[in-house]
């Protein structure tokens, strides 16, 4: 009898997830994998072990064999569905369907599952079976130009707009020998590393571009039918513009950095001067990842990063990497920090200048665009015009705004093309919803029709909806429950024809975040998003948020920047994701100010090394390599990245916050890290509000 149960129960499937320890079922989730590469594509056996450590590798077991697994990725508040394999011999047993009902279990507190998938492939019958709907499709990469579905599976929960699946895109330049893997085919192992960048799965996280001196090094290839075929291949790529006066600048740069620093003399070479060359393009276009296998190049660009700001990287890093390398592309704060870059009023005198901003590439007759410059000028008062310079004083963007009975309307907002044109972009954004909020409107419109693509993205992934022609974000100035928020946010959404979902208390903390990111400056108190006080020393107050005011303070033109992260010793306080900061400014010998100043919304905990935190965040900015080696204890440092800091206008000093502490009964430790209650966080925000 216990010899027939013991069987039985050997041959029910065994769902778990995959420990990074645990080797033997870590390979033969590869190999099963290996014999799928047809359909899922080739994933590096790294990828595998990143997601067994990040407890996103999930196998099922029948008896002692893998049958299947599930690999996924968190990036923000969605499930990303990489790989779903299931043996062969297995199929049709519903562990498929046991292994995405048991993500969903893990994941409820999340958005839902996404997941892209070839037209053609019979497994598009599958995913309605197991709760996915079809959202539309995209553009594929094989070479017959099958198209990709996108299927979603949603968790139910209160989603206001479609921000929660719009993941930033990465733009990766990539060396000839990157791209000739790639075009050609190889079969060779080394090849195969190239050829996952160019995966279906990908297609809407890596875009692959190709700097000038590529196209350079294909020209000067010998004559051959591959040189023909490879010519006419460049085309499918975007091919990146880099301006030459910096390109060259950086090229000296960094042929001087590596002759001084490491005794490399990298102009004597063709060779080598192509791949200087390649890095200074790639600087120059705005672009910080650059693929390639060439061991050498890989080795002098270590130390060349923190000059150019382009990471140098193996095509299996960049795939490690690509949600982290993403967002530091989309979002680099630290190029506008003490900056000349000024917002001034448009003088009429320099409409001539405002050309720049055409959009010809969606579209726009250049009529069109000035008759809309007139009539906007026509009306006069109605209309703050703003425009954007660079330190050199070259025209860089261009917003113009103005109110109606309820909302801060945005007629025309444009971004020149530049390396940091995105980041201006999301500095405009905000701009546009903190002069929103300043005059008690609850609704930012944009009506822009010629905004370009990029532009579009950015808008989704901060929370606006496109509704009737416009792209529309709520601005909702409350620090109240959820019933409260849900009322502001209905009244407002009244105005513009929407219905939008109910909100229900004690939302999970990954979904109140969510919803305060896309209804900012919105606090909903009765979630399960915790509170942590930050005490920080007034120095570093003054590098993040420019308060105690420095001699020579930074421009905050388009305000403080979106994105920081801040370091301590390892030790941690119980800080996790997400969570919202409260900063508090200790005082120094100089008497200098004791109160709590602002909150942030907390993005990431990491511990690690200095070195590799500070090349992981540096292009945040502020902290330098030595500063956060100093920070460290045991040779290691936690950073804490924020987002989305909001001042309050009227600091709250140390009195009063112990006052209102007592008030609810709570202590309020101030010498490290401590967690605070909603309601407590709540009290210092009001008292932080008042005017």
């Amino acid at each position: 009898m216990k010899d027939r149960e013991k069987a039985s129960n050997a041959a029910l499937p065994h769902i778990f997830r995959v420990a990074d320890s645990d080797l033997g079922a870590l390979q033969q989730v590869i190999q099963l994998a290996d014999k799928a590469r047809k359909t899922l594509g080739f994933l590096p056996p790294a990828a595998f072990r990143q997601a067994a450590e990040r407890r996103t590798l999930l196998a099922v077991k029948m008896g002692d064999t893998i049958a299947g697994y599930a690999l996924y990725t968190l990036p923000r508040q969605i499930v990303r569905l990489t790989h779903l394999c299931i043996a062969q011999e297995y199929r049709g047993t519903g562990l498929a369907r046991r292994l995405v009902d048991t993500i969903t279990e893990y994941h409820k507190d999340r958005f839902g599952i996404t997941l892209r998938c070839r037209t053609d492939y019979k497994e598009n019958d599958l995913w309605p079976q197991l709760g996915f709907v079809e959202r539309g499709q995209m553009p594929g990469r094989s070479k017959a130009g099958h198209p990709l579905s996108i299927w979603w599976k949603d968790h139910g929960h209160p989603d206001l707009f479609s921000a929660s699946d719009s993941l930033a895109i990465l733009k990766v330049a990539i060396d000839l020998n990157v791209f000739i893997d790639i075009e050609d085919g190889d079969s060779r192992t080394a090849a195969k590393e190239s050829l996952a960048l160019n995966a279906d799965w990908l297609a809407d996280q890596i875009e692959l571009t190709v700097t000038p001196e590529l196209a350079r090094e294909v020209a000067r290839l010998p004559e051959c039918t591959n040189k023909r075929e490879q010519t006419k291949a460049l085309g499918k790529y975007w091919q990146l513009t880099a301006d030459q006066t910096t390109s060259n600048a950086m090229h000296q740069r960094l042929i001087d950095h590596a002759r001084t620093s490491l005794e490399l003399d990298l102009s004597t070479n063709e060779s080598d001067r192509s791949d200087v060359r390649h890095i200074s393009d790639a600087y120059a276009a705005g672009i910080t990842v650059f693929a390639t296998r060439d061991e050498r190049l890989l080795q002098w660009s270590r130390t060349a990063l923190d000059i150019c700001g382009v990471r140098v990287m193996r095509p299996a890093d960049v795939i490690l990497y690509i949600d982290e390398l993403a967002r530091a592309q989309a979002y680099m704060p630290s190029q506008l920090l003490d900056t000349e870059y000024r917002l001034e009023p448009i003088r009429s005198v320099e409409k001539e200048h405002l050309l720049a901003f055409l959009n010809t590439s969606d579209g726009e007759r250049k009529p069109d665009y000035l008759r809309l410059i007139r009539e906007l000028s026509a009306e006069g008062r109605r209309w703050e015009r703003m425009i954007l310079r660079n330190p050199n004083g070259t025209e860089t963007a261009l917003i113009i705004f103005g109110v109606d009975d309820y909302s801060l309307r945005v007629p025309l907002m444009r971004v020149s093309n530049n390396r940091i044109s995105e980041t201006i972009t999301r500095q405009l954004i905000q701009l546009a919803r903190t002069h929103a909020r300043s005059l008690s409107k609850e609704i930012v419109c944009i009506t822009d029709n010629h905004m370009p693509a990029s532009t579009h993205a950015i808008l989704r992934s901060e929370g606006f909806v496109h509704h009737q022609g416009s792209w529309l974000a709520f601005v909702i100035d409350a620090c109240a429950n959820a019933e409260t928020i849900e009322e502001h946010t209905a009244r407002a959404a009244e105005h513009v024809n929407l219905r939008l979902p109910t909100l229900t208390t004690n939302l999970s903390p990954i979904i109140a975040a969510d919803l305060e990111r896309s209804l900012w400056p919105a606090k909903i108190i009765d979630s399960a998003l915790p509170t942590f006080m930050v005490p920080i020393r007034p120095y570093w107050s003054s590098e993040l948020f420019g308060f105690p005011h420095m001699l020579t303070p930074r421009s905050n033109a388009l305000g403080i920047s979106r994105e920081h992260v801040y370091y301590r010793s390892p030790t941690r306080r119980g800080e996790h994701t997400p969570a919202r900061l409260l900063w508090y400014v200790s005082g120094d010998r100089s008497g200098g100010p004791s109160s709590a100043i602002g909150c942030s919304r907390l993005e990431e905990v990491a511990i690690d090394s200095p070195q590799i935190l500070h090349g992981r965040f540096q292009h945040l900015g502020v902290w330098s390599r030595q500063q956060v080696m100093n920070a460290a204890k045991g040779g290691k440092a936690l950073a804490l990245r924020f987002a989305d800091t909001e001042l309050f206008r009227r600091h709250v000093p140390l009195k009063r916050l112990r006052q209102i502490a007592d008030t609810f009964g709570q202590p309020l430790p101030l010498r490290s890290v401590s967690k605070i209650s909603s309601d407590l966080f709540a009290a210092i925000y009001e008292e932080g509000q008042v005017r």
